[in-house]
């Protein structure tokens, strides 16, 4: 939920940086209509696909478990499998936060760079994104964080 709001926080704030000579900015229905059901749209897809993926994982584990004491292996080796893992350490997640992040801005201003919108504009935020993930695969990579 707090990721949520964040990126509603950080939505809205993209709205008055969109205020550029004109005497009421926010007056383009057009604009905020678009940027409510594409938010609606990232929301539904993000809660399906994180749901989907938390049965998954949900089913994997239960099936692993189930396979080891079937099996029944030795109580060190069941002990070792069966520890809560490590969750991801707060810098990798604020790593990967930042270059996807830097990668969407950098794309933002590209799009404003090369006017007008179009198809090309979805193609350099797709590269943009892709490209600020790359940097964190390589920076987490290089880090070990």
């Amino acid at each position: 939920m707090k990721k949520a709001l964040l990126i509603l926080t950080l939505l809205s704030g993209s709205l008055a940086t969109y205020a550029q000579d004109k005497p009421e900015p926010l007056v383009d229905r057009g604009l905020i209509s678009e940027l409510l059901s594409t938010i609606a749209i990232v929301i539904v897809v993000y809660l399906i696909s994180s749901f989907i993926v938390r049965i998954i994982q949900q089913n994997f584990e239960y099936r692993l478990k189930s396979k080891i004491v079937d099996k029944q292996t030795s109580e060190g080796v069941v002990s070792q499998l069966m520890q809560p893992e490590k969750s991801s350490s707060r810098m990798r997640i604020v790593l990967q936060w930042f270059c996807t992040l830097l990668g969407v801005g950098i794309g933002f201003a590209l799009m404003a760079a090369t006017e007008p919108l179009g198809l090309h504009s979805l193609a350099i935020m797709a590269f943009s994104v892709a490209a600020g993930l790359g940097a964190y695969y390589f920076f987490g990579k290089k880090e070990n964080i």
